[in-house]
């Protein structure tokens, strides 16, 4: 440790008198102080995860017991851009602090101060600031009606450790109404063009997070990447994807947009959500987005949206300045003009005929409910469904599909259930049940775990917080039966709307 002190003094300049020295100085002793022990050299922690805990034992040549004749504060400080600038986080000798800071070396001083003399003593220690944030689930939900974001981190070796309220400390205001967490591309500089971002998507708006420490602030507003000048000033997303690399193509506020190939920034032109590109006759788009995907995004090629207004798919491509309602053929088993009211959108993986699959649950004008298939990258339909009968299907808000089998899994207020739909007939059960806790996400993981039918479970209780459970779908073509993974249950979390996994 590094010991340094300041002794207060008076100097008296520019007297017009001059004065002889007699050589009578009359010196006393001041009370030293030092750390004799309980505080180390050198420091390290995780940032929003580890806690600094320290007990000073301290020295005094004088008045050891006057304990109420000192002032004691901990400083903390950076040592790279900043350094020098002293942030008090503690007035206590006890040292008890939740490290939020970037990742980064600071200077630890605890200032132990004589009030009778004016005199500081400070002792110094190196903490290094490290993150959880390089791998690991993203959990976007809320507290108390604010916006709120976990983080499961996961170590190469799989061992996991929960980073609660990452925004609490991030630079953002206050937000809320969760949307979505989205991993994508961003375009950065010519040399190195393209690295990837995490997007927080919530009613006020759209936010970029620094990918290593995970702050952000209002600059990072994804209204300034869209030249519209009708997009509101207040733009929400609700879904972004990345296709043939690079390209991004979002929804917010029921319009489209994708990125504009002739803008090299990356940034997103005028809305593409009408049929003809010189018309200003836009249709309301559903939030979510229909396409194929690979492990970064989706494929090259044509994606679908839904047509609120008309109640029709529409496809487009991500160099498009406008949709193509969609065509019926001949002797079809439905018609791209459907008529009816979305519920819900599902990419899977699962495939038909080579394609990778993608679900519509739709309500129709007279109450009924149908589950509509097709396959994205080739503009295909599949099969239509009569699932009407399914237990609480009135109420159920939450869907996620089998890669391996005609599975949907759906969930409504605490229930889950499970059906398969086949040729002969729809079959359903109810599985695993959570109490009174309601289930607040359903998420298959379509990312980093692939094709082995994994999927979470979010549910909520005012008392415990909220809870996500790992599941997969059992290997068996004879019932659907769901297992928990051992170790992979997370307590004390926000209230999960959204997760996705985030890479590097």
């Amino acid at each position: 440790m590094k010991l340094k002190y300041t002794i207060l003094g008076i100097c008296l300049l520019g007297l017009s008198s001059c004065f002889k020295d007699e050589g009578n100085y009359d010196y006393r002793k001041i009370n030293e102080i030092k750390v004799i022990g309980g505080m180390e050299e050198e420091y390290s922690a995780y940032t929003m995860v580890d806690t600094l805990r320290i007990i000073p034992e301290l020295s005094f040549t004088q008045d050891a017991e006057a304990k109420e004749s000192y002032e004691y504060t901990w400083y903390l400080a950076g040592n790279g851009i900043g350094a020098g600038k002293l942030e008090k986080i503690s007035d206590k000798l006890n040292l008890e602090y939740l490290i939020t800071q970037p990742k980064g070396s600071y200077t630890l001083t605890l200032g132990v101060k004589d009030k009778a003399t004016g005199v500081e003593w400070q002792t110094d220690a190196w903490l290094e600031v490290t993150t959880l944030f390089t791998n690991g689930w993203l959990m976007l939900g809320e507290r108390e009606g604010i916006v709120s974001l976990d983080m499961v981190s996961v170590t190469s070796v799989g061992d996991t450790t929960v980073v609660r309220d990452i925004l609490k400390n991030s630079g953002l205001p206050e937000l809320h109404g969760p949307r979505k967490m989205v991993s994508a591309n961003r375009y950065i500089t010519p040399t190195s063009p393209w690295a990837s971002v995490c997007l927080l998507m919530t009613d006020d708006g759209t936010f970029e997070l620094d990918k290593v420490n995970m702050t952000s602030d209002e600059s990072t507003n994804i209204r300034h990447d869209i030249y519209d000048p009708m997009a509101s000033e207040n733009f929400a997303a609700s879904d972004m994807i990345q296709s043939a690399g690079y390209y991004r193509e979002m929804i917010g506020d029921n319009a489209l947009y994708v990125t504009d190939a002739l803008m090299v920034s990356g940034d997103f032109g005028n809305p593409i959500n009408k049929y003809d590109k010189y018309s200003d006759e836009f249709f309301k788009v559903w939030p979510e987005i229909i396409y194929g995907f690979s492990s970064w995004g989706s494929y090259a090629g044509s994606q679908i949206v839904y047509d609120m207004d008309g109640k029709r798919f529409a496809k487009y491509t991500h160099s498009s300045a406008n949709c193509e309602a969609l065509t019926d053929g001949e002797n079809e088993p439905w018609s791209w003009e459907t008529g009816n009211d979305m519920v819900a959108i599902f990419n899977s993986q699962f495939l038909t005929g080579g394609a990778q699959t993608s679900y519509a649950v739709m309500k129709s004008p007279d109450g009924k409910f149908y589950l509509y298939s097709m396959t994205p990258s080739n503009t295909k339909k599949g099969k239509r469904y009569d699932i009407s009968q399914l237990p609480d299907i009135a109420q159920a808000d939450k869907f996620i599909f089998s890669s391996k089998y005609p599975y949907m899994l759906y969930a409504a207020g605490s229930k889950l259930y499970a059906c398969e739909f086949l040729d002969s007939g729809v079959t359903h059960k109810e599985l695993d049940g959570f109490g009174t806790d309601a289930i607040t996400m359903l998420y298959y993981d379509s990312y980093r775990q692939r094709g082995q039918d994994y999927f979470y479970v979010a549910t909520y209780n005012d008392a415990q917080g909220g809870t996500v459970r790992k599941y997969q779908i059992a290997d068996n073509p004879n019932d659907i039966v769901i297992e928990p993974l051992e170790g992979s249950r997370w307590d004390g979390l926000c209230k999960v709307a959204s997760m996705c996994w985030k890479w590097y």
